[in-house]
């Protein structure tokens, strides 16, 4: 069991997998009914500030039984035809986007563990932990990134085009992430191997995944545009969808949002699957009247002087880990909608591509567009000052 506080923050949950990262049950915050006493802040309209907002959560090594009979406050570990404990398992608390101020915990710190064993006894903090063989931290983690695609692997693929900037593009090709093997999408386009897009899978589990994610992606290259040197930068306009405004301390979890969370990193792909810098969150983004964005991916060295937020410009380093293996001017750039339905009803979420195909005509004005420019093309489009 866990024991433990709800998050000052905008999203909260519990996930279980495999420790290759397939997803076995999962828990959203506002799945979570309080102790008694307590308010859960996640809920529509609830006090975000609540003072009182303990909560507590069971862990079972049972397979989740599916909508509708799950138990309440419960999250399932188990695999069907697997006895309990014959297998280990990897549990994630998730947090995202604390309040402004807030450690990444949310300001609330860890949740307590405690273990019931099959005879009754009991066992709670490091001694349930030491009972359960448990091994917390993130080196624990077995990295299915090397496992999937070794470098070999990637090697082969860049092989297949003779293009330096392959698997990018000049005109921008977005691809929806419906499981692992989609991160090849990239590498077939354009080459003799293209047929082989239509062979993958629509359906498996992501690397340890949230479930609550949908997630787009697309490669850039900063040698394309007009400088030859390689100091072109990225530029991206999109509308943004509407989210709680809990990063700036709204008292109350907003409702009728068109998502939970939004976010945009870059990221050096197959190799490593590591962010190449901080990501930029929805309120992190400045907008106009109509909600539409302008997000400029560069160099520090390189960043335009009218891209930042007073000028209504949002700012990201493109970095110079490139994919992790031999590309350093390439960048992988990851879309995430959150929303804590499967299928949202903002009908622009990514979580509603059905086909390869729906991308661009499912997201609509909310995919983002890609042109690359120089610092000095974009200084003169000027300075426009968001509404936020």
């Amino acid at each position: 069991m866990f024991h433990g506080q709800f998050p000052h923050a905008r999203f909260f949950s519990f996930t279980t997998s495999s420790v290759l990262g397939v997803i076995r049950g999962h828990l959203y915050d506002d799945q979570i009914k309080p102790d008694p006493g307590s308010t859960n802040p996640f809920l529509p309209g609830a006090n975000r500030d609540a003072t009182h907002r303990s909560f507590t959560v069971t862990m079972v090594d049972a397979p989740d039984p599916g909508p509708g009979h799950e138990a309440p406050n419960t999250v399932y570990g188990g695999v069907a035809g697997q006895a309990p404990g014959a297998g280990p398992m990897l549990i994630v608390v998730r947090v995202y986007l604390p309040d402004r101020g807030r450690d990444f915990t949310g300001g609330v710190g860890d949740p307590v563990a405690s273990y019931v064993a099959a005879n009754g006894a009991t066992a709670a903090g490091q001694a349930a932990c030491t009972d359960v063989s448990a091994k917390p931290g993130f080196n624990n983690l077995t990295n299915v990134n090397a496992i999937l695609f070794p470098e070999s692997k990637i090697q082969s693929l860049l092989a297949l085009s003779s293009s330096p900037e392959h698997p990018a593009v000049k005109n921008t090709v977005w691809y929806k992430y419906f499981n692992p093997s989609w991160m090849l999408a990239p590498y077939y386009a354009g080459t003799s191997d293209a047929s082989l897009i239509s062979s993958l899978p629509l359906t498996g589990s992501g690397l340890g995944a949230n479930p609550a994610n949908g997630f787009a992606f697309a490669w850039l290259d900063r040698r394309f545009g007009p400088n030859h040197n390689g100091h072109n930068i990225a530029v991206l306009h999109g509308e943004l969808p509407t989210t709680p405004a809990t990063y700036a301390g709204e008292a109350r979890m907003q409702s009728g949002t068109q998502l939970r969370f939004w976010s945009i990193c870059n990221s050096q792909g197959l190799t490593s699957g590591a962010t190449t810098g901080p990501c930029l969150a929805d309120e992190e983004v400045p907008i106009n009247g109509k909600r539409d964005y302008t997000i400029v991916l560069s160099l520090p060295q390189d960043r335009p002087s009218n891209a930042t937020d007073k000028c209504g410009v949002a700012w990201m380093n493109y970095g110079t880990a490139g994919d992790g293996y031999t590309r350093p001017d390439s960048t992988l750039l990851i879309l995430r909608n959150l929303s804590t339905t499967a299928h949202p009803a903002f009908p622009h979420a990514i979580q509603n591509i059905n086909t390869p195909a729906g991308v661009k005509s499912t997201m609509g004005p909310y995919l983002p567009t890609v042109t690359y420019a120089d610092a000095s093309q974009f200084q003169h489009t000027g300075c426009h000052p968001s509404t936020r």
